[in-house]
């Protein structure tokens, strides 16, 4: 008598069906091989033989608005329903600080060692200048973009600007729930003003792209796909209107990204609402990729400069061993990934809960203090 045995899936995260997740890992892996064609001297040597397809990830591979899309849609189904008082944000500023922060500040203690021994053998504009300690002071507030400092590594932009939009959300769902529900609709107003102004002024202009300003017609695209799909009729009216005006936008200047944004939203809604979500993919690698993507995101630069920079070390730079050179710094990535999100993501994480479940206690007394209440 024989069995068939089926590969173990993974359950999914809270929210992250396994559609959800392969969605992630195909953001992810864009924007690895776009930096991957991006930066000398692996790409440049390795162009006589993979010119065209280096070329077109270089001009198309664009990544970073499925992962907008899908952390507004994350925040929304983590945050919308919870209850926000006075006292709760400095917990929650602490929580994601933790979520986010720690995975991000062992990158940069990561890179340094690897930019140091790439010096001299890379070239200096994919090193940038020797860093600084007020470079790195600014990068640990996550501030170095707004403060005009050179980025230790890339994609390290992408984690100051998820913090900005959930400060930003956290502060809007406090007020939300401290004013009481007669200034719900003003701030649901105030959101739909701030996202018509970032479509046709701030999204426009390259000046603010360091700021959340820039980016969240995006991040408001999945609140709203949130609410449609868990929400009333009124929600999904919403969330159509607001592709209504994507639409317009995109006729008023033409921009993929925000095309790309609008087609996951789709994608998303659609998949969720047929049970397909829940259904595909089933490849267990594909699941595991897209619960490793913050990491891969945040670690394959690193991994890229050490490669290359060994690579240039051993005199590599014939087109074949170049081409090599790139798929050992994918697959490298990938390893680094599976280890940093199981040894350092997956811990900060659960840190972070600790203290909403920590502190959440001491936040709601001072909210009942501060009420009257207690």
């Amino acid at each position: 008598m024989s069995a068939t045995l089926s590969p173990v899936i993974p359950p999914p995260a809270r929210g992250q069906s396994p559609f959800f997740l392969a969605l992630r890992a195909f953001a992810a892996l864009l924007i690895v091989w776009h930096h991957f064609a991006q930066y000398p001297p692996l790409a440049l040597w390795a162009a006589p033989w993979l010119g065209e397809v280096l070329g077109f990830f270089e001009r198309y591979a664009r990544g970073t608005q499925v992962f907008f899309v899908i952390g507004g849609y994350a925040a929304a189904l983590t945050m919308a329903h919870r209850n926000w008082r006075p006292g709760i944000f400095g917990s929650y500023l602490l929580e994601r600080y933790c979520r986010l922060g720690l995975p991000y500040l062992l990158t940069l203690l990561l890179v340094l060692p690897v930019l140091a021994l790439a010096r001299g053998w890379l070239p200096d504009e994919v090193l940038g200048a020797p860093p600084t300690l007020a470079q790195f002071a600014a990068h640990l507030l996550f501030l170095q973009d707004i403060l005009g400092y050179e980025a230790l590594s890339a994609g390290l932009w992408f984690v100051c600007i998820n913090l900005q939009f959930s400060l930003l959300y956290a502060l809007a769902l406090t007020v939300r729930d401290t004013c009481g529900p007669r200034w719900h609709w003003l701030g649901r107003l105030g959101a739909w003003l701030l996202a018509l102004a970032a479509l046709f002024h701030f999204n426009l202009d390259p000046v603010w792209d360091d700021w959340v300003l820039f980016f969240f017609p995006y991040f408001f695209l999945g609140i709203l796909l949130h609410h449609a799909l868990r929400g009333k009729t009124r929600d999904r009216l919403a969330f159509a209107l607001y592709l209504l005006v994507l639409v317009l936008a995109i006729a008023y200047a033409w921009r993929w990204r925000l095309v790309i944004a609008a087609v996951v939203a789709l994608a998303l809604l659609l998949a969720e609402r047929s049970g397909f979500a829940k259904r595909w993919p089933r490849a267990p690698w594909l699941l595991r990729l897209g619960e490793w993507s913050f990491s891969l995101f945040l670690l394959h630069f690193p991994v890229l400069l050490l490669v290359s920079t060994l690579w240039a070390m051993a005199g590599w730079s014939s087109p074949a061993a170049a081409s090599l050179g790139l798929l050992v710094a994918f697959a490298a990535s990938l390893g680094a990934a599976a280890l940093f999100h199981r040894w350092v993501e997956l811990p900060a994480a659960a840190l972070a809960r600790r203290l909403r479940r920590g502190s959440g206690g001491i936040g709601w007394r001072l909210a009942a203090l501060a009420a009257g209440r207690g």
